[in-house]
């Protein structure tokens, strides 16, 4: 059966990767961010079939969105929110504004979208819920003060478990993936200081930062048939980084 696949955040960095993994494994898949056309028209070139919803997410109808994938691929089997916003302030300087847009992002449009989803899985009797966590989830934080973002990540291991409990009966199976330290631009910002990035990459027993492809494959695990078992699970991707 062609399963098909909404990927929030998938123009760039993870999402992209993951977007482009599922895509190579058969499914076809909607990516929602606010340029999507570039990514999608590389894959369309090469035959892959991708689809393009330009979307803000946060001042979009999410409901909506999730409703525009579903019109676009004649339903839903799989979703993964990849879409990501940072600040990167200590909690004293941190606005509250700013503390919100994090929070939205990652964790109210996790549950939003989530919601959204679950009915067209439930009607096929299959889906996969993909959310992307991180290693801050157990760290709280890193070398720079994060506290939104940490907050954010942390709760949705909360989230996870409690939607992959309550739609089991559903055939929906919910994880959460949590890279380690990726090589993308949203990390760019930390890698270009030696001060930040040195110490990181002392603490990866393998010795490097991850590439989106590497996360990716995972992701691509975790969203297919052989994750019919696994749910309500944090599976950390970070070359050892928690193992030190």
């Amino acid at each position: 059966m062609e399963r098909v696949a909404l990927v929030t955040g998938g123009s760039r960095g993870i999402g992209r990767a993951i977007a482009e993994a599922l895509l190579r494994r058969g499914f076809r898949v909607a990516i929602a961010s606010r340029q999507p056309q570039e990514a999608v028209a590389a894959w369309r070139a090469e035959g892959l079939p991708a689809h393009a919803l330009a979307a803000d997410l946060e001042r979009e109808d999410l409901e909506a969105l999730v409703a525009r994938a579903a019109e676009a691929l004649g339903g839903l089997h799989v979703l993964v929110h990849a879409a990501a916003v940072n600040v990167r302030k200590p909690a004293l300087e941190l606005s509250y504004e700013e503390w919100r847009r994090v929070l939205y992002l990652h964790l109210d449009a996790a549950f939003l979208l989530a919601k959204a989803a679950a009915p067209h899985m439930a009607r096929a009797g299959w889906g996969r819920i993909l959310f992307l966590g991180s290693v801050t989830t157990f760290t709280a934080g890193g070398p720079v003060p994060i506290p939104a973002y940490t907050t954010a990540k942390t709760a949705l291991l909360g989230l996870t478990r409690a939607l992959a409990k309550e739609w089991a009966p559903l055939g929906i199976r919910v994880n959460l993936l949590c890279p380690g330290y990726v090589e993308t631009d949203f990390t760019l910002p930390v890698r270009q200081n030696p001060e930040l990035s040195g110490p990181i990459t002392a603490r990866i027993p393998l010795g490097r930062w991850a590439k989106p492809e590497e996360i990716a494959r995972v992701a691509a695990v975790l969203c297919g048939e052989e994750a019919e078992y696994l749910t309500g699970q944090a599976v950390v991707v970070d070359g050892g980084f928690l193992a030190y």
